[in-house]
């Protein structure tokens, strides 16, 4: 199994995994972990890799961050660096955390995918969950009872 750990500002970790085991359960191996106002950031660090010492079953670890380059993904990165060579190759950070991402990660889990098979799966994901209504891609049309 792939562990998960999110890392988020706030409480944000714990509101996406309260989620994810609304829509699908088994989120008992997720690891949150959360940084507030006036917290040490060199101790996310500590529980960073504890959380990855904790969830890692050597099948790799996911650590999802909510912002590139902000302190839970800036102490994520230094974390891995100061594991072993053979365990921090298969460590990856997915900065942007949304809760389509968990789904799919936990899915991903509950198939065996390998941890490169579902990085790829979580990052199309990414991509694919995020939409605008209307679209605009046809500005010249009426919108009708049949486009619902």
């Amino acid at each position: 199994m792939i562990g998960i750990i999110i890392a988020t500002h706030g409480k944000m970790s714990d509101g996406i995994k309260d989620a994810a085991e609304l829509i699908i359960g088994g989120t008992d191996k997720i690891e949150t972990l959360n940084l507030f106002h006036g917290d040490d950031v060199s101790e996310l660090g500590n529980q960073l890799t504890d959380a990855i010492n904790k969830v890692d079953e050597g099948n790799g670890t996911i650590i999802f961050a909510d912002l590139f380059g902000a302190s839970p993904y800036n102490q994520s990165m230094l974390a891995i660096n100061n594991l072993p060579a053979d365990k921090k190759d298969n460590v990856y950070v997915i900065t942007g955390v949304n809760l389509p991402m968990i789904l799919v990660a936990l899915t991903q889990n509950m198939v065996g995918a390998s941890i490169e098979d579902a990085v790829a799966a979580i990052l199309e994901e990414a991509g694919n969950s995020m939409v605008v209504w209307p679209s605009n891609d046809n500005d010249d049309e009426d919108d009708d009872e049949e486009d619902f």
